[in-house]
């Protein structure tokens, strides 16, 4: 536990929470519903800022130790704990009587989580995780360990954590206490990224550039990114840590591109952004807009998915700064923890600005406000990253910009900004190659709609287009200006769930038969099962017949149609099988006794019925199991401790193994047709 949880040390660091301008510990404070808890930095203290209002109305100076040292709040309904990442100690706020009520140090460098009534804590570079109490951030049962490092954890909708294991390719998930177990999600040591998308786990494979969707069922959905995703670089895409919705926005920082994935039905659109050459935190989305923090010019880009446009940026700081950007209540917000200043979006895109360091509120002294540093005035406008100044007169226009390409079922269509500039003619698209069907073949220059949609060409086929302006200048002459390429793009998606999933015992195993799923083309399904056996197989055609599952038992199959986009949600199954009876002839028994028992024991087991003299009968074999070592007193080379469960005589039990002839040698198991006795 050393570095997890200190619990019971001598001379722990003693935590007093100061409020200011409370008189009594009691005295509790309504504060808004839709709010959230900002930290502050350079005083050492958390302010609550009401969100529609966008003023603080709650401030806590969390420990006079803590002032000057990184702070980050994780908040999640009444809890709200305050982590001090210099130090390690993690303090719980009361947020009725702002107040800490509890601070433990819990070690330096530990992911500190919160969700769902849950909270746990993740030691990435021991592979330590750890569930603790959210009230008294004591350990709540027992720590578990995995292959370090990890990545960034997070918890789904059900209050379980999810654990990337980068070394493994999996996401490991801890629930109830204990390790369940793993899902591979990639190939060892691939870089991994995780995303909690609307309560349910998602992993972005960067090495493979592919999204995997982890469902509440156990099943998985797998969105094959365009291949560019792998120049993210070492870190990897750019994902956010959580989204309300189900769309995730990934950013890859070593090409711009912006990839938006809807985790519920496996679609994605890739945008071929214009970004500076700034450092940038995981896009965040509200509505239909992505905010990009770029905390080189300390605000944030804004872009309209919808319209495939940049809005102006939102400044945050005016300069370069640490910022923290999360959506919590259907608002944005975006907090500059070393600095005073704040900004809250709403879902419409309306913003306004917070000053952290108002006075005269719950929890702060009566006296006059604290000066701003560097003053109160508002950082200069920014320009938005796609719109350099237009030409000037006589120059030939700028090139189109923010191409972004979105796959369909046998189409791709080709979204762009037009060009600034005068002459403009129209526009033409670029890079379709033999095969290929461009609509329209042209498009004009005010036509309001700027799209264009591609038909045909092959699934296991990316395919990459630019956009030319053409344009006419003032002495008459033509030319024509081409876009940089947008990123590759197939002409499918991944498929729907296959449909009408049956599940039966068969001489050869178990046979498994389903109906295509509609749409989107199947070049292939994967197939899974859990049970009495796990296991996995693939498939090209609607049925399998699987000979590695010949146990009798329970299982749960589930069945997923794949292609180059992907593996779409699987289609499951529960079904108790038993293998087929099988007739196969008596052995061994001439003008002597061959006994049935009750349990595969021919030792000391309870006797239940006897052939007798019956070599060439044939008998219904049902099962073969390993049972309790048995020597012929009279052939000591008939040893051994398999049996065949068979029916004779109107009963069913169990013979030694040698009195049956069985395929292969008796004393191992015979496989389809035979199945194994299951538990």
């Amino acid at each position: 536990m050393t570095g997890q949880v200190a619990v019971g040390l001598v001379g722990v660091l003693a935590v007093a929470a100061i409020v200011y301008g409370v008189g009594v510990a009691s005295a509790k404070y309504d504060l808004a519903d839709v709010g959230a808890w900002l930290s502050a930095r350079s005083k050492g203290a958390v302010v609550h800022v009401n969100g529609p209002a966008a003023k603080v109305d709650g401030k806590t100076a969390v420990v006079p130790q803590m002032r000057g040292h990184r702070i980050r709040v994780v908040q999640d309904g009444a809890t709200v704990l305050v982590i001090d990442l210099d130090t390690g100690v993690v303090s719980r706020l009361d947020p009725a009587q702002l107040k800490v009520d509890t601070s433990r140090p819990l070690g330096a460098g530990l992911q500190v989580l919160a969700a769902a009534g849950r909270a746990y804590t993740v030691d990435s570079a021991k592979g330590l995780v750890q569930q603790i109490d959210p009230v008294t951030l004591v350990p709540a049962g027992a720590s578990a360990t995995l292959p370090a490092p990890l990545g960034q954890a997070g918890i789904d909708g059900r209050g379980a954590l999810w654990v990337p294991v980068p070394s493994k390719g999996q996401v490991a998930p801890f629930a109830a206490g204990r390790l369940q177990t793993p899902v591979s999600v990639g190939k060892a040591g691939d870089s991994l990224a995780l995303t909690i998308a609307a309560g349910d786990p998602v992993v972005t494979d960067s090495t493979a550039a592919t999204a995997t969707v982890v469902k509440p069922s156990g099943t998985r959905l797998t969105v094959a990114l365009p291949t560019t995703v792998r120049r993210a670089g070492a870190g990897g895409v750019l994902a956010p840590p959580a989204t309300t919705g189900t769309t995730v926005p990934l950013l890859v920082p070593g090409t711009g591109s912006l990839v938006t994935v809807d985790t519920g039905t496996g679609r994605y659109t890739s945008a071929r952004l214009a970004l500076p050459k700034h450092r940038y935190q995981p896009p965040q989305m509200l509505g239909a807009k992505v905010y990009i923090p770029d905390e080189t010019a300390g605000s944030l880009l804004v872009y309209d998915a919808a319209a495939n446009r940049f809005e102006a940026p939102v400044p945050v700081t005016g300069r370069p700064s640490t910022l923290e950007v999360f959506v919590r209540d259907g608002l944005l917000w975006a907090n500059d923890p070393s600095g005073p200043r704040a900004v809250v979006i709403d879902d419409r895109g309306g913003r306004k600005r917070i000053d952290k360091y108002r006075d005269r509120v719950p929890g702060g002294p009566k006296r006059h406000a604290i000066p701003t540093p560097g003053g109160q005035g508002a950082p200069p406008p920014l320009r938005a990253p796609q719109s350099p100044p237009p030409p000037r007169p006589g120059q030939p226009p700028t090139a189109p910009s923010n191409l972004t390409v979105t796959p369909g079922s046998g189409t791709m269509r080709v979204d762009f900004q037009p060009a600034q500039g005068e002459g403009i003619t129209g526009y033409v698209l670029k890079g379709a190659a033999a095969g290929l069907s461009v609509a329209p073949r042209a498009i004009a220059a005010n036509a309001g709609a700027y799209t264009f949609t591609v038909k045909g060409g092959s699934c296991g086929t990316e395919y990459r287009f630019r956009v030319a302006v053409r344009y006419r200048d003032a002495r008459g002459r033509t030319g024509e200006r081409v876009s940089q390429a947008g990123d590759p793009v197939r002409p499918c998606v991944t498929p729907g769930a296959p449909r009408g999933l049956t599940a039966q015992a068969a001489s050869g195993g178990a046979r498994l038969a389903w109906t295509a799923p509609a749409g989107a083309g199947t070049t292939g399904y994967k197939i899974a099962w859990d049970g009495a056996l796990t296991g996995s197989a693939t498939a090209t055609g609607t049925s399998a017949t699987l000979a590695q599952v010949a146990t009798n038992g329970s299982y749960t199959f589930t069945v997923a149609a794949t292609n180059a986009a992907g593996a779409g949600t699987g289609t499951s199954i529960t079904a108790k099988l038993a293998g087929p009876a099988v007739k196969y002839p008596v052995q061994n028994n001439g003008k002597s006794y061959g006994y049935l028992y009750s349990t595969p024991n021919a030792t000391s087991g309870t006797e239940i019925g006897s052939m007798f003299d019956n070599n060439g009968t044939k008998v219904p074999v049902n099962c073969q199991v390993q049972g309790v070592k048995y020597t012929h007193p009279k052939d000591s080379s008939l040893t051994g401790a398999m049996y065949v469960n068979i029916t004779y005589g109107g009963k069913t039990g169990y013979v030694i193994g040698y009195l049956v002839d069985t395929p292969g040698a008796w004393t191992s198991y015979a496989g389809p047709p035979v199945w194994k006795c299951g538990p």
